[in-house]
Formats: C-alpha cells, structure tokens, sequence
C-alpha cells in the first residue's frame, strides 16, 4: 500500500500519486539527515524549493516522468553528508514521503524543524515550476493540515529582501500554520565565519523569494488559507475569539490564541474543522 506515512498510518492525498517510505529504493532519507521527533506537536509546514530560483516560471502542463527528479533530489540528499532535505518531495502529481511524518524531525530548516513538516517542490534550473507540482502541494498541504491538526495560515506580509517573520527566528513554538523556508531562514552570527560576521553582525537571511516563491502562497489563499500579520500576532486575536466561542459552547479551552491540539479537537467536535479552515461560524479577516 502507498501512502503519507503519519504516525504510522497511511494517508492518500487526492489527484496524487504517494509514494511511501521505502516502497522504491529510493523513497528513504538517511539516518543522519533525521531524528525522533521530540515533540507530538506538529504545528507548521515549511515549503521549499529544490534550487530557490526567483523569478519563478509557471510552466502550464505536467513534468516529464514524474517522480524522475524526486530521486534525483533524494539520491543526492542521501548522499551527500553535508545536504540535509525535507521529508516530502513534490514532482509533478507524484508524492515521495522519505519518512514517518509524525515521528521524524528533518533537517530541513534549522530552527523550526523539531515542530514542522517540510515540503520540497522540485523546480527546473532556470526556475520553472509545473502546474501539477503546484497543484499537487496545495492537495498536499490540505491534506496535513486535516489529518495532523495545523489551522491552513500563513503570513499576510508580503515578501521582503533580506526580511523573515521576525517570531520565527528561534523556530516560532507559538506560532502555527504554513510558512515558505525564506520566512525562518535566518543565518545567526555564530554560524558565519568571521568575515561574515564582521560585514553581518546581527546576521541575515539567506534564502530569497525563490523559497518557496510567491505562486504557491496565491494558491493556498485561492483554497481558503487565512493569512495574518504574524509578528502583529494578529493570528492569536483571532484564534482567541474562537477559543472564546468553543467555551460559550461548553469547551474549557486556554485562550491564549494558539490553535493547538485542544483547540482542533474542539472544533472537529463540533463539526468547524475542514482542512485546517474553521467554519463559517467565525468572521474571517
């Protein structure tokens, strides 16, 4: 059987083919590139691409072979001792899962990783991305967002050169949703060598709009995907409503603004929950 493999249980995505760990020789992420995760609070997914490229070329069709440079990208990650990798690869309609989702924590972006998912979407050297790789990871991340519990959020600022989402720098453990590597990629001082860090001494971010790219973002708010000033904490006025509401109805829920497991429990109880997206009970910004 294929699958996302989540919490070892098997998870199809729709319009997908998935590809679970080990079902091709391929389809694995080494041991040095993954550990037990230690939290069972999965509360974000990060969004990659393979090269980073901006700008970004929107091919209108299918990939060739679908699934051809997924193990081109995987083979290179296991390989190469210096090159970690996210959990997920995207090529075309084809969904590689190298590892339990639940139980594993990539290295894929630093700071986030013991709380995220990553998602790498394969993009052509010249930065084009196809339709259907596109279209895949919106189904993709509908699908996490459900079955794992993470409200479908983002943030609503748009991109800025040399900018992250300033409460994602030491990994965000308050804050959920779904981000692109270039929000938390932050390159701290002590990681730099010393000519670096004399020309950045409170360090900088080093990804660029290219990771993800801003096409992805549209297409997730095209699906539903509420967007917040995050840094204004403005996801956690809104979130807190809600919570405030579930307890008029009977919940005793911690209102602190955070949609955290209790608060996802609550509302798939009371029937508010669809793929990350509350109900229509609440007034959307």
């Amino acid at each position: 059987m294929s699958g996302l493999l989540i919490g070892g249980k098997l998870v199809d995505v729709p319009g997908a083919t998935v590809l679970s760990p080990g079902e091709e020789e391929w389809v694995r992420m080494s041991q040095r590139d993954h550990r037990k995760r230690a939290t069972s609070w999965v509360r974000q997914i990060t969004i990659h691409t393979t090269q980073g490229k901006d700008p970004q070329i929107v091919r209108p069709d299918s990939p060739p072979s679908p699934g051809t440079r997924a193990a081109q990208v995987a083979r290179y990650w296991s390989g190469n001792a210096t090159s970690g990798g996210a959990p997920l690869i995207v090529d075309g309609n084809l969904i590689a899962c190298l590892v339990d989702l639940l139980h594993a924590e990539a290295y894929h972006a630093t700071k986030v990783n013991p709380w995220s998912i990553g998602i790498e979407m394969v993009q052509e050297p010249d930065g084009g991305i196809y339709e259907d790789t596109l279209a895949t990871t919106v189904e993709l991340v509908l699908v996490l967002c459900d079955v794992i519990g993470i409200p479908l959020q983002t943030d609503s600022r748009p991109y800025q050169r040399g900018k992250i989402v300033e409460r994602l720098k030491q990994g965000g453990p308050d804050v959920v949703g779904v981000f692109g590597h270039r929000s938390n990629a932050w390159m701290f001082p002590e990681w730099l060598s010393p000519e670096k860090r004399a020309v950045y001494p409170n360090g900088y971010a080093d990804r660029g709009r290219g990771d993800p790219g801003d096409v992805i973002f549209e297409r997730l708010r095209a699906r539903g995907c509420l967007a917040f000033d995050i840094d204004a904490r403005a996801e956690l006025a809104f979130w807190r409503r809600v919570q405030i509401s579930l307890n008029a109805i009977g919940e005793q829920l911690n209102t602190d603004g955070v949609c955290g497991p209790a608060t996802v429990a609550a509302l798939r109880k009371h029937g508010m929950w669809n793929c990350g997206i509350v109900g229509p009970e609440f007034q959307v910004p």
